[in-house]
């Protein structure tokens, strides 16, 4: 089909048909024959390649006919016979050597004409057939090229390689002479061109006529970005911003969820060919194929310039810092931890267990704590330095390991157990005398009510400082490693006799005191007299903090092997502020409306007893409804994992009297904030 719309069929005749010849160059409406004659086979295969022939009419009587047909065989041409009549042997020959009809002598007109028609009908089937293979052929070219540049996207996280390969696809697949691709800045409103590539590679000149960098506003190139849609121009001769003049052009952006990241470019300034929808729709997917590379490359980098900055704060703390993935493969030592665990230079990428020996460590791994939790431990490097190391699981990329050097701290807190050791001795001898001498002051005469009264608060005072330093002495004989009288004993005893204790201060408040035990206690291995002291210590707190009329519950649960002891008040409460703190020395509450009593070691203390015991404590509370401390205890038998307590504290206005203990939700001793791990101390209420 020609520009004017008419369908031309191009025709060989081969022999002496001048009849045959004139008729069909005579044509009708959209139909129009382009006729040649060739007297001869060989002048006709000579012809065959400038002609490209669709139809054939060659007479059968012509020498070497069969060993020409046989050449001509796989050539798109429909094949007609001429000549007179010949017997149905021939016929069957000739069919089988590829003829497709006949028009035997004499040449009637109509038959002329329907044998035209038959043959103009199967040169049309055969141009829509190999139309159709082409544009096959062409899909599965771009279909392989597209899957060559995503190869190359997939193994390639350089960009200007991608950008490319990208252009040299767009240029061969859309038969462009040259093209580009230009990105926008980090404002947006400039583009610069990035990649050119041009067919002819002796054209180099050609990379100065496109334009470096071109404004989003106001120019053709930027009118992809502003509107998001492709620009196509052709046929014809246009002239750009930058005043190339080109014959055809398409532009298509560069798009990426939510923005537009740059222009993919193909353009024509020579040849007179336009650019089809089909074009476009390919390099449409070459820009998005570009796109998602851009936003893959620049996403690398930016995790690249985070990982250097990273590694290199991590290279710098003074800290020993350990990074290994959940496959226990070492990503990361420091140089603080290369030197103090002794580490060769190449460490990482190989399995932790290989390179790190320290068994403490080596142990501390092993407990593998979830996802966002850490576990602490005092771990003792080979230089003698004592490391306080902290385990973090850490989402998507695995255990953090950090230590801090405790060891000057650690021989700070052994000086000052022994000063207080022997200050507390020192104090106690003249304290006594002191003690003594007021105690015999009414019998060297009779004292007036300001005297007596003057006696009472040296009398309180020094009961303070007799159990200040009594609380001393008993944490430092805790901290030093001071033996416990240990044996098997009855928990369920020990807490009737605390609660027996304490409920005449309970009931001197109008306090309800609640002991719930099971009947089945099994029994522990411990310190009956510590073991009461930490419960008293405890009672007392809640007898202290609780309104008049409050309720105090001691209850007692076995799981796992293990007691928990729980003891809850609905008492004023202890803020978030101060809960992480209330186990440590010398820490008090301080609250606004009352004055701060105590020697801030009660809970120490208690902290001090539960761990030397192989247990564990922690408070949780709600500022105005109460609090509850939770004690851990193995049993006597068996020495396991502690497992994961349930809460046991019940509302203020709930039946005193518990559901089952396995019915409650379990907090996780080790992540919680109230439950400190062994070494990590947090103060008394």
């Amino acid at each position: 089909m020609n520009r004017s719309g008419t369908d031309v069929i191009r025709v060989l005749v081969v022999g002496d048909a001048p009849a045959l010849a004139q008729l069909a160059t005579r044509g009708s409406g959209p139909l129009r024959f382009e006729v040649r004659i060739a007297p001869s086979l060989p002048e006709a295969e000579a012809l065959l390649g400038p002609l490209h022939p669709e139809l054939l009419f060659v007479d059968w009587r012509l020498p070497g006919l069969e060993d020409f047909l046989e050449r001509i065989r796989p050539q798109p041409i429909t094949r007609v016979i001429i000549g007179p009549p010949l017997p149905a042997s021939e016929v069957v020959r000739l069919v089988r050597l590829g003829i497709h009809d006949f028009l035997l002598a004499p040449h009637h007109p109509d038959e002329v004409q329907e044998c035209l028609r038959r043959a103009v009908t199967l040169a049309r089937e055969r141009r829509r057939s190999v139309r159709m293979v082409e544009r096959l052929q062409h899909q599965l070219q771009q279909l392989s090229v597209l899957y060559e540049v995503g190869q190359t996207l997939t193994a390639s996280l350089r960009l200007e390689e991608i950008l490319s390969s990208i252009m040299e696809a767009a240029i061969h697949l859309t038969q462009a002479e040259e093209g580009g691709v230009w990105l926008l800045d980090e404002t947006g409103e400039t583009l610069h061109l990035r990649v050119h590539r041009s067919r002819d590679a002796r054209a180099s000149p050609a990379v100065s006529t496109l334009p470096l960098t071109m404004p989003v506003s106001d120019s053709l190139l930027g009118r992809a970005v502003r509107t998001g849609r492709p620009i196509l121009l052709g046929p014809g001769i246009h002239q750009l911003d930058t005043g190339i003049l080109v014959r055809s052009l398409l532009y298509v952006p560069l798009r990426s969820p939510g923005r537009i990241l740059g222009v993919l470019g193909v353009l024509n300034r020579m040849r007179e060919a336009d650019f089809a929808e089909s074009d476009v729709h390919f390099l449409t997917m070459l820009g998005d194929y570009a796109a998602v590379a851009i936003e893959k490359v620049r996403l690398f980098e930016a995790i690249q310039a985070e990982k250097g900055k990273l590694e290199a704060i991590l290279r710098g703390v003074e800290e020993p810092v350990l990074v290994l993935d959940f496959q226990e493969i070492l990503i990361l030592a420091n140089r603080s931890a290369r030197q103090h665990l002794r580490l060769p230079p190449q460490v990482e990428g190989q399995p932790f267990r290989s390179v790190i020996r320290h068994p403490e460590l080596l142990s501390m791994i092993d407990q593998k704590p979830p996802i966002g939790q850490t576990i602490r431990q005092e771990i003792a490097m080979p230089d003698r330095l004592i490391f306080q190391a902290s385990l973090t699981a850490v989402e998507g990329v695995g255990y953090v390991v950090v230590m801090q050097d405790i060891t000057y701290l650690k021989e700070l807190d052994r000086i000052k157990s022994e000063f207080v050791s022997i200050v507390s001795h020192d104090v106690r001898t003249p304290l006594t005398t002191i003690r003594g001498y007021v105690s015999l002051l009414p019998r060297v005469g009779p004292l007036n009510p300001r005297q007596q009264e003057f006696v009472e608060k040296v009398e309180r005072a020094m009961q303070t400082i007799v159990e200040l330093l009594n609380n001393l002495l008993d944490l430092s004989r805790l901290e030093s490693g001071y033996a416990l009288s240990m044996e098997i004993c009855s928990l369920a005893r020990i807490l009737d006799g605390a609660v027996q204790i304490i409920r005449p201060q309970a009931e001197g408040k109008q306090h309800t005191l609640i002991l719930d035990l099971p009947a089945d206690l099994p029994p522990i291995q411990g310190d009956p007299r510590r073991l009461e002291q930490v419960f008293l210590n405890l009672l007392s707190n809640a007898v202290k903090y609780t309104p008049p009329g409050g309720r105090i519950t001691v209850r007692a649960r076995e799981q796992e092997g293990h007691i928990a002891v729980q003891v809850s008040d609905t008492g004023v409460g202890i803020p978030p502020a101060d809960l992480p703190h209330i186990f440590s020395k010398f820490y008090r509450v301080r609250r606004e409306s009352e004055a701060t009593e105590g020697t801030g070691l009660g809970l120490a203390i208690v902290k001090s007893i539960v761990e030397r015991h192989g247990g564990r404590v922690w408070a949780e509370s709600e500022v105005g409804k109460g609090s509850t401390f939770t004690i851990l205890l193995p049993c006597c038998s068996t020495r396991p994992t502690l497992p994961a307590i349930p809460h046991l504290q019940e509302d203020s206005t709930q039946d005193p009297q518990p559901p089952p203990y396995e019915q409650h939700p379990q907090p996780d001793p080790i992540s919680s904030q109230q439950a400190p791990s062994k070494g990590n101390t947090t103060g008394e209420q």
